[in-house]
């Protein structure tokens, strides 16, 4: 796709300031009212290109089950489907050795970036358990896992990722109100997972 302002076949006439060392394009003055008001729409400079990014709000809360499958999984493969479900049940589960196999495998298999999305929609989860310690544990391990996996290029999905640890490093935990609970624990894990990202 053609960028804008690069790739002239034309010379570009530059002409210097007389206080210094500067040389500098000149351009026409643009009157941006009449640019705006203008009923003709200007001829881009390359195809125009349209990019989706849906985003919905069902207005009912989370009535799917921890680690259930978002829709329109037709697109994935039974295997990863299967394993989609294998690693959530894992992690979300009782058996540690179980978790700690899946957590593993999640930071460092090649092959799942298709699962990226559904990964991410689990993470997300985090208010809806913020009255439980261990699930929001476990959830902040799934970033880590994806954040550390070398193979997956995060990219929009940062923002989720990145908001999804923030809620457990900032926000009031319902969980923090019993005060048995070292919900400080979890939100110094959830610092360090930031500074992962951002460093």
């Amino acid at each position: 796709q053609a960028v804008c302002g690069y790739g002239s076949q034309d010379a570009l006439p530059f002409r210097a300031i007389k206080e210094g060392e500067l040389y500098f394009q000149e351009d026409r003055e643009v009157n941006l009212v009449e640019l705006a008001l203008a009923t003709n729409i200007p001829k881009g400079c390359a195809e125009t290109a349209v990019r989706v990014h849906v985003s919905y709000l069902d207005g009912k809360g989370n009535l799917e089950p921890q680690g259930a499958v978002p829709s329109a999984v037709s697109t994935l493969t039974d295997d990863l489907l299967k394993y989609y479900q294998h690693v959530t049940r894992a992690v979300l589960g009782d058996d540690p050795q179980l978790m700690k196999v899946a957590l593993q495998d999640l930071q460092t298999n090649s092959k799942i970036a298709a699962l990226l999305p559904y990964f991410v929609y689990v993470v997300s989860g985090v208010k809806s358990v913020s009255h439980d310690l261990e699930q929001l544990n476990r959830l902040l391990h799934i970033a880590r896992s994806l954040i550390q996996n070398p193979f997956l290029c995060l990219g929009s999905y940062v923002r989720s990722l990145v908001g999804s640890v923030m809620y457990c490093a900032l926000e009031p935990l319902a969980a923090s109100i019993n005060p048995l609970n070292d919900h400080w624990t979890l939100r110094d894990y959830a610092a360090m997972l930031l500074s992962r990202v951002f460093w």
